[in-house]
């Protein structure tokens, strides 16, 4: 009963409903109005009179717009267009050519100042802005490039939301410079043959040491030993191949080991680090330890060199792009050049270690298509097809890089005794110069790490002697094939010494070229110095007139190295009355057959050989026994053959006086 009386009512429930249904009114479900579909874009047709900004045909999203300009004798049609979309938007606007006839594309603000001219292609062909960034509103001009030239044309405007990392055109001013974070990468285009880009880059503020940090107040001992100070722009960097703080040195690694490929001091002779030297003299082993007598490179008296500034080194890449020559500038705050270079069409570049300032807060990196052709067929080239990308990163080198510009003398980067410089041999045929200032004769021994795929040559040069006097290399190492080291050995310097790192010549399709590069993998240059006693040879010693005074009685110790290396010593017997019994010993070292050469001075300046010991007997010694007659003579060391060095052993010369 119950039952039946709950069907009952469940059934005039659904009676209910079904007629309040029935009753409802039939109204179509409401939908907001979005506004008209764009289903492509608008094609519109000039509408004349538009000669001046105030007529423009208004353009407010994708357009395709049919137009014609008139050719009138005395004056250039021309027409206007006004480009404002309901948001910022990047527009890529693109002009067709006039039929016999050059076409001109201009940018306008609001207030009729030209912001951008575009006139790259010549007759008939059309014309591209591609990357214009509008933000409320814009005028184009199209006209031609000269009177008396019109016909039809079309005006193709597309629009899209900007995305994040691309360049805002116009940015061709360093008012207009587009912001670029350190390590963020930016699209952009040479849209046409004037384009310039311009990039803000904000440098970070120089690192502050903290009080807890700081180095305590060591005095400085005049010997160098324990609590000296460490050289000028040397402080907290630990020597070549030192253990960091804290960590235990490495067994059987005394000498300082450049960077091998992965930028530590790890490995063997054959993966590009120099080995350790046993021997406990300067020619080939390492300085005295300190408290011995022998600093090195640390001023204790006089005038102590002042610090170089701080600097601060980039790393700039840049795509390449088809049918551009890149030209890449760093400019201060002032718009100073820092730095420039060119590459070649089409190339990408990867530019290492560009020094700008450290008190600098903001540089630019301006990027253009350099020129190309010659004559009335110069013109700078462009793509306005193919973006290019760019990113500027701050280099993990820090304080220790090498800082580009140094492709001349005047720019070397500094060296400082006991400590080291990271640089890169790129782009292909780059020249890296460095500089070691002292305040004391020293001798330097200077280590160039090897690095993959560089054969690199490392020199001492001198500085121009004058006005249209050229540079003159010195000394010139370059034993080693890619990926192995060079050095120079007790090369003495007392105020300024000048290195140059770059890649060695080879041979391509029968022409000489240089052509190595590595942009990834960092080479090392590191010099240690010992004071200049006397008791060392002072290289450059190869030649005649550098030949080093020598002193009967005194021994003199010296390196055959590099190859065909040849060490002139000069012994002065000008003012003896009668003729100097002499007796000249020479003792041999390993892999060198040393020959020892007795030369007199004639007098118009020849040598005249005298006297030979070269019995070719290994590192036996060689002596010489000689009646001399009054006059200069020179003895002359190297191998007997010419074609082997030991940059880790000393040969040691004596002449004295007696039978």
């Amino acid at each position: 009963m119950r039952r039946d009386n709950v069907k009952r009512r469940w059934g005039w429930v659904c009676v209910l409903a079904a007629t309040l249904v029935a009753c409802k009114e039939d109204k179509p479900t409401e939908v907001p109005d979005a506004g008209p579909v764009e289903t492509g874009p608008q094609a519109l047709t000039e509408q004349e009179p538009n000669e001046r900004p105030e007529q423009a045909l208004t353009l407010t999203r994708d357009s395709t717009v049919t137009a014609d300009l008139s050719a009138q004798p005395n004056k250039v049609d021309e027409d206007w267009y006004r480009l404002a979309p309901s948001s910022p938007r990047m527009v890529d606007v693109t002009v067709s050519g006039l039929p016999g006839g050059d076409i001109t594309l201009e940018v306008h603000d609001r207030d009729r100042n030209r912001l951008a001219a575009i006139n790259s292609e010549g007759e008939g062909k059309p014309e591209r802005f591609p990357n214009l960034y509008v933000e409320t509103e814009r005028w184009l001009r199209v006209a031609p490039a000269r009177k008396g030239v019109g016909g039809a044309y079309t005006l193709t405007v597309t629009m899209r939301a900007a995305n994040d990392g691309e360049e805002h055109e116009p940015n061709d001013r360093a008012v207009d410079a587009v912001g670029l974070p350190l390590g963020q990468t930016v699209t952009a285009y040479l849209g046409h043959a004037g384009d310039e880009d311009w990039y803000r880059v904000e440098l970070p503020e120089p690192a502050v040491p903290s009080p807890d940090t700081a180095p305590p107040d060591a005095s400085v001992t005049p010997e160098g030993g324990e609590g000296a100070a460490p050289a000028p722009g040397t402080e907290g960097v630990a020597p070549p191949g030192a253990a960091a703080p804290g960590e235990a040195p490495a067994q059987g690694t005394p000498s300082p080991a450049p960077a091998a490929e992965n930028g530590t001091a790890t490995g063997t002779a054959e993966e590009g680090v120099v080995p350790p030297s046993p021997t406990g003299t300067f020619g080939g082993g390492e300085p005295p330890p300190a408290g011995s007598g022998a600093v090195a490179m640390t001023p204790d008296s006089g005038t102590v060199i002042p610090p170089e500034p701080p600097s601060v080194a980039l790393k700039i890449e840049l795509s390449g792009v088809e049918g551009v020559r890149p030209e890449v500038s760093v400019l201060s705050a002032a718009e100073a050049p820092l730095f420039s270079l060119r590459g070649k069409e089409g190339e990408a570049l990867s530019l290492r270690n560009i020094g700008v300032r450290a008190t600098d807060r903001t540089v630019f990196v301006v990027v253009k298509g350099g020129w190309t052709g010659t004559g009335k067929e110069a013109r700078r080239t462009f793509n306005s097809s193919a973006p290019y990308t760019l990113t500027v990163t701050q280099e993990e080198a820090g304080a220790n890089a090498e800082l580009e510009p140094n492709d001349e003398l005047h720019k070397a980067t500094s060296l400082t005794a006991g400590s080291y410089r990271e640089g890169f041999i790129s782009p292909k045929g780059d020249v890296d110069h460095f500089v070691l200032r002292t305040t004391e004769p020293v001798l330097a021994k200077v280590e160039l790490s090897g690095v993959e795929r560089l054969d690199l040559v490392l020199s001492m040069v001198e500085p121009p002697q004058g006005d249209g006097k050229q540079e003159t290399v010195l000394l010139r190492a370059n034993d080693g094939a890619l990926k192995e080291p060079e050095r120079l050995n007790n090369v003495a310097c007392n105020g300024s010494c000048w290195f140059r790192v770059e890649g060695a010549s080879r041979k391509v399709d029968g022409k000489w070229v240089k052509d190595f590069e590595n942009a990834e993998k960092p080479y090392r240059i590191s010099v240690t110095t010992v004071p200049d006693n006397g008791g060392e040879e002072r290289e450059p010693n190869n030649t005649v007139e550098r030949a080093q005074e020598l002193t009967p009685g005194k021994a003199v110790r010296g390196t055959v190295f590099p190859v065909k290396d040849t060490d002139y010593y000069r012994l002065d017997l000008s003012d003896r009355p009668v003729r100097t019994p002499l007796k000249a010993t020479l003792l041999g070292i390993l892999k060198v057959d040393v020959g020892l050469y007795l030369h007199r001075v004639q007098p118009d300046g020849k040598l005249s050989l005298v006297q030979t010991a070269d019995r070719a007997k290994g590192d036996q010694p060689e002596s010489i026994r000689y009646s001399a007659e009054p006059g200069v003579y020179i003895f002359e060391v190297r191998d007997a053959k010419n074609r082997e060095a030991n940059f880790q052993d000393s040969y040691q010369l004596t002449v004295e006086e007696g039978e």
